[in-house]
C-alpha cells in the first residue's frame, strides 16, 4: 500500500462510507472509502508537499 492510500484509509469513515453508497445505486459500499469533504481537502494540502505527490500526479 503506498503513503497516498495508507493516507486516505486512516481517515475512513465507515459510516459516512455507507451513506455514501445509498447515493449511488448500483455500486458496491466496498468501493467507497467515506472521507468526508473537509478532511480530505486538509489531507491534499498536505499531501501535495509530499515527494510522493509529483509522482503519482505524473502517472
Amino acid at each position: 500500500m503506498t503513503l497516498l492510500q495508507e493516507g486516505l484509509f486512516a481517515m475512513q469513515d465507515k459510516q459516512y462510507a455507507a451513506f455514501q453508497a445509498k447515493l449511488t445505486p448500483g455500486v458496491p459500499v466496498e468501493n467507497f472509502i467515506g472521507i468526508r469533504v473537509p478532511v480530505l481537502r486538509k489531507f491534499a494540502k498536505e499531501f501535495t508537499k509530499e515527494a510522493e505527490c509529483e509522482d503519482f500526479l505524473h502517472q
